[in-house]
Order: structure tokens, then C-alpha cells, then sequence
């Protein structure tokens, strides 16, 4: 299971799962049968379609958002190389000393 790192959220993060947590909510009021918001019987499929939606979007936004240290740090070298303060050989060299340096632990402890 990932550590969830709540240090790096930003403020767009929090107030994007806010927001779906009440779009959420109000889907499942209305499925109980609570209107918060009027609905007729002809909207039933926009209901569902809106769920759906819910549910897609709230999966994707789980996958995106780096709630972890490890994401975090992969989300600080990529926006660096963007902004060309470290170059993708840097980054490449940067893997492959780790790479051999796991390795090497590897060889040691075995």
C-alpha cells in the first residue's frame, strides 16, 4: 500500500478532492432518494451518467495526484527537466548509480 505524504498537496489537489467528495455526496443523497437538488424521473440517466463520471474521474484523480514521497520526488525531477534545470542525462545518470548501487547491496547481503 502507498504512504500517503499530505506534506506535498497543494492547495489545487485538496480543492479538487473537495469538490468531489461533495459531487459524491450529493450522488449518493439522490440515490437514497434525498433531493438535495430537484431532479425529475426523466433526469435518471443523467444520474447515472454523473456517477460514472464521478467514479472515473475520482479513480484518475487518485492515480495522478502524488500523495506519495516517492511520486513527489518523480514530480520535482520532471518538472525540472521541463524547466531545464536538470538535464535527462543528469536524470539517466542519476538512475543507473542507483541501479548499480542496489546491485552492489544485492551482491553483499546474499
Amino acid at each position: 500500500m502507498k504512504n500517503i505524504n499530505l506534506k506535498g498537496l497543494t492547495k489545487e489537489n485538496v480543492i479538487g478532492v473537495v469538490v468531489l467528495l461533495v459531487a459524491l455526496i450529493n450522488a449518493i443523497l439522490q440515490i437514497f432518494g434525498i433531493q438535495t437538488l430537484p431532479v425529475t424521473n426523466d433526469e435518471v440517466s443523467n444520474i447515472i451518467s454523473t456517477i460514472f463520471l464521478i467514479a472515473t474521474t475520482a479513480y484518475g484523480v487518485y492515480n495522478n495526484f502524488n500523495v506519495s514521497k516517492p511520486s513527489q520526488i518523480a514530480q520535482q525531477i520532471t518538472d525540472g527537466i521541463k524547466d531545464g534545470e536538470l538535464l535527462v542525462e543528469q536524470v539517466e545518470d542519476m538512475i543507473e548509480k542507483l541501479k548499480n548501487t542496489y546491485k552492489d547491496t544485492e551482491h553483499t547481503e546474499g
